[in-house]
């Protein structure tokens, strides 16, 4: 007998089945879990200014345009995506700082860039943007 007089307190806990999986369930979500892994690493997306330069085992097979793309899974086939049709810029005796609203530009450090000889051994600053898309 304990303290209060009962015979040892008893909890009544409820029994925790664990379902049972069968050959079948086993095999359907293994079939489930390598289409889906499949699916992950063979479909990529080319986006509008861009287009894909696709490689098997590291060799050219060909380049795909902007869109929902498909190639061969697990790394057989890899992916670069190149910008082409985007018109980038390199300036040279500034920099751009901000181009919203009214445009900032900033000459700190770049002066170096735009000092230029002129066919006449004249010294002259230029400061210039050369302008180039990728083909």
């Amino acid at each position: 007998m304990n303290e209060r007089g009962g015979h040892g307190d008893q909890i009544n806990l409820p029994q925790i089945q664990i379902p049972k999986i069968s050959k079948r369930m086993l095999r359907n979500g293994g079939a489930i879990l390598g289409i889906l892994l499949i699916g992950l690493t063979s479909i990529y997306t080319v986006g509008p200014e861009q287009a894909g330069i696709v490689l098997r085992f590291g060799r050219y097979v060909k380049t795909t345009d902007p869109g929902l793309q498909f190639k061969l899974p697990f790394g057989i086939e890899t992916v670069t995506k190149v910008p082409i049709q985007r018109q980038l810029k390199q300036e040279f005796g500034f920099r751009t700082v901000s181009s919203s609203g009214r445009s900032t530009y900033s000459q700190r450090g770049y002066e170096g860039e735009s000092n230029m000889l002129t066919g006449d051994l004249n010294a002259a600053e230029v400061e210039w943007v050369v302008q180039y898309r990728i083909v």
